[in-house]
């Protein structure tokens, strides 16, 4: 009996001892290496806390990457300039820490709806919406037909800007800075700048961004004449043409965002520049006006917004992932 009894425990021992061995080994397997970068459904604050070095793990965003209609022949691939701009936002994003909230304020674009709803369900399918259980983030946007950036340099516009509270500011501007051969780049410029003085003073740790504006055309007016049974007759004849304006007011965007290292989405270059307004017509996209765009034209718009972010953010994930 007691023969038994010691046969016993010998096998206990050794089966506790393997298990113990076992478990060992694969906890040293799971932490030697590079941590794994994965999709992301809704950033966890676990999963993003500062490694020792104090570099946030960041996981990968995962979206899918939209294509321009084949009427784009002239477009160039999304993404962003300077995406690295956008670094204070994203590292605050990885952290997982709270909520990050992102406002976009715009003209008629943006007021539509369907351009930032867009915007917003992208970065919601990838990082998620923030609420009482989770982080991620909340997205808001403010738009006004008609509107310019002076149009918001004012003090009830900056405290409701205030009041959201921004961690990334989206602006959208310049369809109406440049609508007509009056365009001034001066003019724009300064306007720009108070503009960004204002938000300066009023979101001081907000990152802002820049779009350019996607394309339009301006109405035109040609007067002819003609004789017909001997009577001299005026013909005034009314069409659209592609505005010119709207390529230098993009690139004078971009050349404020350069000066002061901002992140700009250029759309306007993405959709082809001075052929992005025959892309947008040939896919069926704008509507009458030649200057607002129909659902799926502004659909379009912000899925390409939304993933250029997200491609952005997978770059600064890819930087900050100890090797």
């Amino acid at each position: 009996m007691k023969q038994k009894a010691n046969i016993l425990w010998v096998a206990l021992t050794t089966f506790v001892m393997g298990y113990v061995v076992s478990a060992l080994t694969q906890s040293g397997h799971a932490h030697s290496g590079a941590p794994a970068i994965i999709r992301i459904a809704r950033p966890e604050a676990n999963a993003s806390a500062p490694t020792s070095a104090g570099i946030a793990r960041a996981r990968k965003a995962h979206f899918t990457d939209t294509a321009l209609p084949e009427s784009f022949t002239h477009g160039r691939s999304n993404g962003l300039n300077r995406p690295e701009a956008l670094t204070p936002f994203f590292s605050l994003l990885a952290q997982g820490i709270r909520p990050v909230r992102v406002l976009h304020l715009g003209d008629s674009h943006v007021a539509g709806k369907t351009f930032p709803e867009k915007v917003r369900q992208t970065l919601y399918e990838a990082w998620g919406q923030a609420d009482s259980t989770h982080t991620g983030i909340t997205y808001t946007f403010m738009g006004r037909n008609g509107a310019t950036t002076a149009h918001f340099a004012n003090d009830e516009r900056m405290q409701q800007i205030a009041a959201a509270n921004p961690d990334l500011i989206i602006l959208s501007f310049g369809t109406n800075e440049c609508h007509g051969m009056g365009y001034d780049e001066a003019r724009h410029t300064a306007q720009l700048e108070t503009f960004f003085d204002l938000l300066g003073t009023a979101c001081p740790q907000a990152v802002i961004m820049l779009t350019t504006p996607p394309g339009d055309c301006i109405a035109q007016r040609t007067v002819g004449y003609v004789t017909r049974n001997g009577r001299r007759r005026r013909i005034v004849r009314r069409h659209n043409r592609t505005n010119p304006m709207t390529v230098r007011c993009a690139a004078n965007i971009e050349q404020f965002a350069a000066d002061r290292h901002l992140a700009v989405w250029d759309l306007n270059t993405i959709a082809g520049g001075d052929q992005a307004v025959s892309a947008w017509q040939r896919s069926g996209m704008m509507r009458p006006d030649r200057i607002h765009y129909t659902p799926e034209g502004y659909s379009l718009q912000g899925r390409l917004l939304g993933e250029a972010i997200l491609m952005a953010y997978n770059d600064y994930a890819d930087r900050t992932v100890a090797p």
